[in-house]
């Protein structure tokens, strides 16, 4: 992460942050879960034929609408450029990325609450 990158969130007030690290990191690890419930239901659908999960797709997609939400929500109150939201909601689509780079947000957000 460049110097520019963590420029915003040095200057961020904790109460305007608020609740956005909390929203943060519970749908990063929703999200997370998510993907792996849709790898489960992926395979059955097309290893086994089986359709059990069928309709866990669109609920995996309203859980990561919401984590984008949160993401730019938290964002926008540290001081992120749009560059560094867009390429946390894209790690998120990668199966275990999403678990690391929620613990690496947390990190970093967190000395700005206090």
């Amino acid at each position: 992460m460049s110097n520019d990158e963590t420029k915003g969130a040095t200057t961020a007030d904790p109460r305007t942050i608020g609740t956005a690290p909390g929203m943060f990191r519970v749908t990063a690890i929703l999200a997370g879960s998510a993907m792996f419930v849709l790898i489960v239901e992926m395979v059955l659908k097309y290893a086994m034929s089986n359709d059990a999960l069928a309709r866990w797709s669109p609920v995996h997609g309203l859980i990561f609408m919401a984590f984008a939400v949160a993401t730019a929500n938290l964002g926008f109150k540290i001081g992120w450029p749009v560059g560094r939201m867009v390429l946390t909601i894209l790690l998120a689509c990668i199966p275990f990325v999403a678990f690391v780079e929620e613990r690496r947000v947390v990190r970093e957000v967190t000395p700005l609450t206090t």
